[in-house]
């Protein structure tokens, strides 16, 4: 049976489970609006133990192991810190890979007992709290545009869109990157190379989403500091057309974007979520249909930031430049002209 490919819907109402992947404690309530970097669950990482052979890091006999050691049972120490020594002509030192606690000393070798770390996990995408689930986590509404993708490299962020290339079947390319593209989630149309994962993290971009990841660089791509999406998964084949001009269309955006999938393959999906945009803490109703009459801002196209008053809904698809087709309405501009806007396009004024 085939692979499915991306799912995309420009316009719907999306729930993200935010879950922890160990019972913790929950830092807001069913009902609570969140912010994309507020912090809803918490939870405590069991500590970690390391062996460290002190004997065999500084190439000295095990008897003579412990006269060497810098620290002692009991002592609190930072990954880093020297545990133990030998001077002369070789001089060599034994570090500390972790941070914690000496919990043991003997036979030439130290236990380690790591701090317990902390797990913070934040909302990721504005919205509300529609689910709390005891210890687990919780749920978040939002509103926006939503593509799920076929692969990810297990990390998300959220950031801005940022189009750099013209054509789906155009890969990002390193001249595509340079320093304004701190803090942005690029977007391409076919894949990526190694150097522009290099040149994308020497930035800090927040993110990548592209066509497919060549299977030689899935290594690579997992040790990226930033997610990488791949909406038709692994190999070479370009974005879809449609994919592609969804995205186009939402470029300088904010997005949540998630590479998570999951404990096993297939388990989960990766995916865009492309909030609308609220004012005074409301966005467009849940079906995606503002009134008519309401007050609305054009956010891009021809007509950007002019507001008007919705005429009618459209009962067929807006057909943007780009390709896409997105639900909509028509919009009275203030001097009378009145032109179909893509849902996702307008911004109700309260």
């Amino acid at each position: 049976m085939a692979t499915p490919s991306c799912v995309m819907n420009p316009l719907t109402t999306v729930r993200i489970p935010r879950l922890l992947t160990r019972p913790g404690d929950l830092m807001v309530r069913a009902g609570e609006s969140v912010e994309p970097s507020q912090i809803v669950a918490q939870s405590f990482e069991p500590a970690d133990f390391r062996i460290v052979d002190v004997a065999r890091e500084l190439e000295v006999p095990v008897k003579n192991a412990n006269a060497l050691l810098k620290v002692q049972r009991g002592q609190a120490i930072a990954e880093g810190d020297i545990l133990a020594a030998r001077g002369g002509l070789s001089r060599r030192v034994c570090r500390a890979p972790i941070s914690g606690t000496v919990v043991g000393v003997g036979r030439g070798r130290l236990l380690l007992e790591g701090d317990p770390e902390v797990v913070r996990l934040a909302a990721l995408v504005p919205g509300y709290v529609v689910e709390a689930r005891g210890d687990e986590g919780v749920v978040i509404e939002t509103i926006g545009g939503l593509i799920e993708a076929l692969w990810g490299n297990g990390k998300e962020a959220y950031g801005v869109l940022r189009m750099v290339v013209r054509d789906a079947q155009h890969p990002i390319r390193v001249t595509h990157i340079n320093a304004s593209s701190q803090g942005t989630i690029l977007v391409g149309g076919a894949t990526v190379d190694e150097e522009s994962i290099a040149q994308a993290a020497s930035v800090q971009v927040r993110g990548m989403i592209i066509g497919s990841l060549p299977a030689s660089l899935i290594l690579r791509a997992q040790e990226a500091p930033f997610p990488i999406v791949a909406t038709e998964g692994i190999g070479t084949t370009p974005m879809t057309q449609t994919a592609f001009a969804l995205l186009r269309s939402l470029d300088g955006r904010d997005a949540a974007v998630s590479g998570d999938i999951g404990a096993r393959w297939r388990e989960k999906r990766p995916y865009i979520v492309v909030p609308m945009p609220t004012q005074a803490g409301r966005s467009i109703d849940a079906s995606g249909r503002p009134a008519v009459g309401d007050r609305v801002r054009v956010l891009r196209g021809d007509h950007r930031g002019q507001s008007g008053t919705i005429a009618h809904l459209l009962e067929g698809l807006v057909h943007l430049e780009t390709g896409a087709r997105m639900p909509g309405a028509a919009v009275t501009l203030a001097e009378g002209v009145t032109i179909q806007v893509p849902y996702a396009n307008l911004e109700r004024l309260l």
